[in-house]
């Protein structure tokens, strides 16, 4: 009986101490714990400046996949937005692991990567439109415009009143002959003491001036403004000769000539004579402009001639003639509202907010605004560490719904607890 009693003791106490084990009394936890986020968290934030703002999380874990929502409270950047992400449970031994296996299935701590993004307009003002230009204004009035709701922040901007009379356009009289990129436009200055001379560039088709660009209206003219246009000198291809006539060129032949060296010039171009497949000659379509050095004379033939060579040579041009273009004032918006420079598009309008002026001597002018309806798209990731209870750890990215320093960089710290 003795011999029985102590063969029994040691598999008594080896039930015994299995069973303790998978119990959970011990400070390691429940036996088949998992690291798992799903449920409520609170805790704080800190923005930009430092500052520990309030925050808190709804979390839904399937087996490491995580989704919720995150809300923050008076934070510098980051106001809400859904969240997304992955949950990773950390290997470690604890007194609730199986003995009897090598899992460490009772790990209760990990580490989460979550990302919160937020597709959302800016609401600030995108244009301001002139409705009225009202009458009167000795100088520029002051803007307003109405307050967005809560949380966006008001646009601004300045406006800007006309002058005594700016010229608008130049009408092509005649387009002449000839002209060159090197053609210069002169309007002569305005009336008015204290005005701003107009500028202005001439487009050229075929040698013709068919248009005028206006590069600066300019101010203070009372009295239609003269212009004058003038088309410096210049060096072009007068002709080509032949030095060597070559052999089996045919209609498929093409003469090349290099580019000018003055990068507004006109490359000249030129054909082929061709007489029983000899190059005797060259006429020159275009003479260009530009050149301070003679062309080089690329013959090309795809039929298989060869062996020819031609010799540019330059002419110096006098320039185009024959050109007459008048200029035209606008209508004289002196004292008037002519616009409104947005200095601050503001955010958060859900409609286009009222504009008002105010000061400046006059009265009358009205302006609608239009508010940007584009979506950003605002991406702060958090990297944690910890357990099933607490977490915490840091985050960074970018809020590029807000006109701050968020909008390109944000980072910070926090720290979560599980209710």
């Amino acid at each position: 009986m003795t011999v029985r009693l102590l063969i029994r003791l040691p598999a008594l106490a080896l039930t015994a101490t299995l069973l303790h084990a998978c119990s959970g009394g011990s400070s390691g936890g429940v036996y088949n714990q998992a690291f798992n986020l799903s449920g409520q968290w609170t805790g704080a934030m800190s923005d930009n400046t430092g500052a520990a703002k309030p925050v808190s999380m709804t979390l839904s874990d399937g087996g490491g996949t995580v989704t919720g929502t995150i809300s923050v409270t008076g934070h510098a950047c980051i106001s809400g937005g859904s969240l997304t992400g992955t949950a990773v449970q950390a290997p470690a031994n604890t007194t609730g692991d199986n003995p009897l296996t090598a899992d460490q299935e009772n790990s209760n701590v990990g580490t989460a990567n979550l990302t919160v993004t937020s597709g959302q307009a800016t609401g600030g003002v995108s244009t301001v439109t002139i409705d009225a230009g009202g009458s009167g204004y000795a100088s520029a009035p002051t803007v307003s415009f109405s307050e967005p709701p809560s949380g966006g922040s008001r646009a601004e901007g300045t406006a800007v009143i006309g002058g005594a009379g700016r010229v608008v356009s130049i009408t092509v009289d005649e387009t002449g002959s000839g002209y060159t990129q090197d053609t210069e436009v002169i309007i002569t200055p305005p009336n008015l003491t204290g005005g701003v001379q107009a500028t202005a560039t001439a487009t050229i088709a075929s040698g013709a001036i068919v248009g005028f660009v206006i590069t600066n209206p300019g101010t203070g003219y009372t009295i239609i403004p003269g212009v004058t246009i003038i088309d410096q000198e210049t060096q072009g291809v007068a002709s080509i000769s032949v030095t060597l006539g070559g052999s089996g060129y045919t209609s498929a032949t093409t003469v090349t000539l290099s580019p000018p060296e003055i990068s507004a010039g006109i490359q000249a171009v030129a054909t082929p004579i061709i007489t029983s497949g000899v190059i005797t000659g060259f006429t020159v379509v275009t003479a260009g402009s530009g050149y301070t050095a003679v062309p080089d004379v690329t013959i090309t033939d795809g039929g298989g001639g060869s062996g020819a060579d031609g010799l540019a040579v330059l002419s110096t041009f006098s320039g185009g003639s024959g050109a007459v273009a008048t200029a035209v004032l606008n209508e004289s918006d002196a004292g008037q509202v002519t616009g409104v420079v947005i200095t601050n598009p503001g955010s958060g309008y859900i409609a286009a907010p009222t504009i008002s002026f105010s000061g400046g001597g006059g009265s009358g002018a009205i302006a609608t605004a239009t508010i940007d309806t584009a979506t950003v798209t605002d991406s702060v990731t958090f990297t944690l560490t910890g357990s099933s209870s607490s977490l915490a750890g840091n985050y960074s990215g970018v809020w590029k719904s807000t006109t701050t320093s968020c909008a390109s960089q944000t980072q910070g710290t926090i720290t979560l607890s599980r209710l």
